[in-house]
């Protein structure tokens, strides 16, 4: 009898157990689902009865340095067929039809907004383009909704979220149908925020003309401030076509089948040649060999090196460009003629005497070897050698053939066309390095962090010699043969560089630089560099705007100019086409007397920087793999500079020149 009672007893006592085990998880899901998980099982439920539809808001615009916009936000309206459905199908409308629409009241008009680029091809690389955020870009910011429209490239991507400003946003109940019932609350949008550039689109749309169908890049810096005036790249794409899209299914598909040539084209189209390039910078270097061996006191003013058409070490030879290909000497030569001269022999001795390690000390100094910062992604470190890193990343001793070779702008060294832009300007402020720069006001650096000038502590004399050897090799007997005749007119005899340069005359420094293995006739394929630094009489530009009766208003000439030009520089066209370039540049020539009294009212009105400094690069290619400073790169900047001055003229057609 006992043991059956307590046989009861652990039976209600297990019992008991179990039901207030089962009691205890009973509270604890209500409490997890009431409480912990409250918050989140009520968003699912209005998940469920809720649906949020995102309104566009105003794209913020890139401004040029006049303050006009560079970009627009067009509208493309369409009406929604079943407009209490979640996803109503779309019917467009062209403006007249969905404005008379919305004058009858109808809620039923919608429009989306599509990116117009007023210079589709000059500045495609710098101002980028936006496109639909894909899925890495959805995962890595989840502010952003499925179809929304960022910036892909350039400034566009660089500044995306300042310029995309917050979506705006309707939230409606909906029922079991999936119809939306009613508007249950609103998210009040912001428009994004006008970013204002220092770009001259005018002297951009001259740059590319100047290309021509030549594969290169082309910089023009104000060389006080280092403000990026023009980086053009060459060939380019449509910027228009990557941001727009057609309402007519015919033509949204001839877009689309535009666009995806663009992605395929063996040329390259996005590769952003200015600065994303690296390549070998030839006898441009020089200047930074001279600037080292003055600052080492290994070369001054009067030290001479005999050039007897070859410098031999032992069993090497090497020879100077002038006897490679015309037999020629120039005897005794000292550093401001051997600059005017780009003369090899000089440079060899140079850089021995200074030494690899303090050649290469200067490089860096002045830029080489490092991005600039420059507000755009994918910038090139570009690569400035020395024993060291010989030593290091190849496991070889350093030679004094690579001294040499480093001396002229050859052997392992690369810079990028804007890197070279920098390096002028620095040498035109005379030894004041300056950050180039595309924003008048960076949006994304606090004020108190903002860069400008550094002082690089370069010995003033050392300087002025560069800048008249500059000024030498861009007058009669250098080797910038595209502006003999210009600097007739623009030299003062017996003054400094600095006033001659504003005077108007150009000093320059030509460059061909080899790259690759030799091919069957012994020779490296070249690229050809032009590094300048002029002056711009803007008070002068001014008074001929004046005269002009320019400074009144003419945006409709250079919306027709424009318009023509965009006709003129069709996508259908392939880059690697000869004849469809010449035909695309033949068109936009015809517009270039207008675009340029556009710009000269705006220059009078907001006046111009002072000097410029301006490098173009023209890449070898398969039509003629010899691309040479003087005759290939110097008639761009020489095309550039007679624009600006109201003069078109041909290039000599030949001419000595390295």
């Amino acid at each position: 009898m006992g043991n059956r009672n307590k046989s009861r007893i652990y039976q209600l006592l297990v019992f008991s157990g179990f039901g207030l085990i089962f009691f205890c998880v009973l509270i604890w899901r209500l409490v997890d689902v009431q409480i912990l998980q409250g918050n989140t099982f009520r968003d699912l439920a209005d998940a469920n009865r809720l649906f949020t539809e995102v309104e566009p808001v105003e794209r913020g615009v890139l401004l040029d340095r006049f303050g006009e916009p560079l970009v627009f936000n067009q509208p493309n309206y369409y009406l929604l067929v079943d407009p209490d459905a979640l996803y109503s199908p779309k019917q467009p409308l062209d403006r007249e039809e969905a404005l008379q629409q919305i004058a009858t009241g109808s809620g039923t008009v919608k429009y989306e907004l599509d990116r117009s680029y007023r210079y589709p091809l000059s500045l495609a690389h710098v101002t980028g383009y936006i496109g639909e955020a894909s899925l890495e870009e959805l995962e890595a910011d989840n502010r952003l909704d499925i179809g929304q429209l960022v910036g892909k490239m350039g400034l566009e991507k660089h500044y995306d979220e300042v310029l995309r400003g917050k979506p705006a946003a309707r939230i409606y109940e909906v029922n079991a149908l999936g119809k939306k019932q009613r508007q249950v609350g609103e998210q009040v949008g912001q428009n994004g925020l006008d970013i204002q550039t220092t770009l001259d689109p005018y002297l951009s749309e001259v740059a590319l003309a100047a290309m021509g169908s030549q594969r290169g890049a082309v910089v023009i810096l104000d060389a006080d401030t280092g403000q990026v005036l023009s980086l053009v790249s060459s060939p380019s794409f449509n910027t228009t076509l990557l941001s727009t899209k057609f309402l007519d299914a015919e033509a949204e598909r001839q877009r689309r089948q535009e666009v995806s040539g663009f992605f395929t084209h063996p040329q390259k189209l996005f590769f952003n040649r200015a600065v994303s390039g690296a390549y070998p910078p030839g006898s441009v270097f020089k200047l930074v060999t001279a600037l080292a061996g003055l600052d080492e006191g290994a070369i001054d003013a009067q030290k001479t090196v005999v050039d007897e058409g070859v410098l031999k070490v032992g069993d090497y030879s090497y020879a100077n460009w002038y006897f490679t290909q015309y037999g020629g000497m120039e005897g005794a030569i000292s550093l401001q003629r051997a600059i005017a001269r780009s003369n090899d022999i000089y440079f060899y001795k140079a850089a021995e005497w200074t030494g690899p390690t303090a050649v290469a000390d200067m490089a860096r100094l002045l830029g080489l070897g490092k991005p600039t910062g420059i507000e755009l992604a994918g910038e090139a470190r570009g690569l400035v050698p020395d024993p060291a890193w010989k030593e290091r990343e190849l496991g070889e001793k350093w030679f004094l053939g690579n001294t040499y070779h480093m001396g002229i702008g050859q052997g392992n060294l690369l810079v990028s066309p804007l890197q070279t832009a920098q390096l002028i300007q620095t040498i035109a402020k005379e030894g004041t390095q300056c950050k180039p720069s595309l924003v008048k006001d960076d949006p994304l650096v606090p004020a108190g962090e903002k860069t400008g000038c550094t002082e690089l502590g370069l010995n003033s004399e050392a300087v002025e010699l560069v800048l008249k050897g500059m000024l030498d090799a861009c007058s009669s007997g250098g080797t910038g043969f595209p502006f003999f005749a210009y600097n007739e007119k623009f030299r003062l005899p017996d003054k400094g560089a600095q006033e001659e340069i504003q005077n108007g005359a150009v000093a320059c420094k030509t460059g061909t630089s080899e790259f690759g293995g030799v091919d069957s006739r012994g020779y490296k394929s070249t690229h050809g560099w032009f590094a300048a630094v002029a002056g711009v009489k803007a008070n002068e530009l001014a008074a001929e705007a004046a005269a002009m009766g320019l400074l009144e208003s003419i945006h409709e000439e250079v919306e027709e100019a424009t318009a023509s030009a965009e006709t003129a520089l069709s996508p259908e066209e392939t880059p690697s086409d000869e004849a469809a370039s010449e035909n695309r540049n033949s068109g936009l020539n015809k517009n270039l007397e207008a675009l340029r009294r556009e710009w000269l009212a705006r220059v009078a009105k907001l006046g111009y920087p002072q000097q410029l400094v301006l490098v173009a690069l023209v890449e070898s290619d398969e039509t003629n793999p010899y691309k040479e400073g003087s005759r290939d790169a110097g008639p761009v900047v020489k095309q550039i500079l007679d624009w600006i001055h109201g003069e078109v003229s041909e290039a000599p057609a030949d001419g000595q020149g390295d």
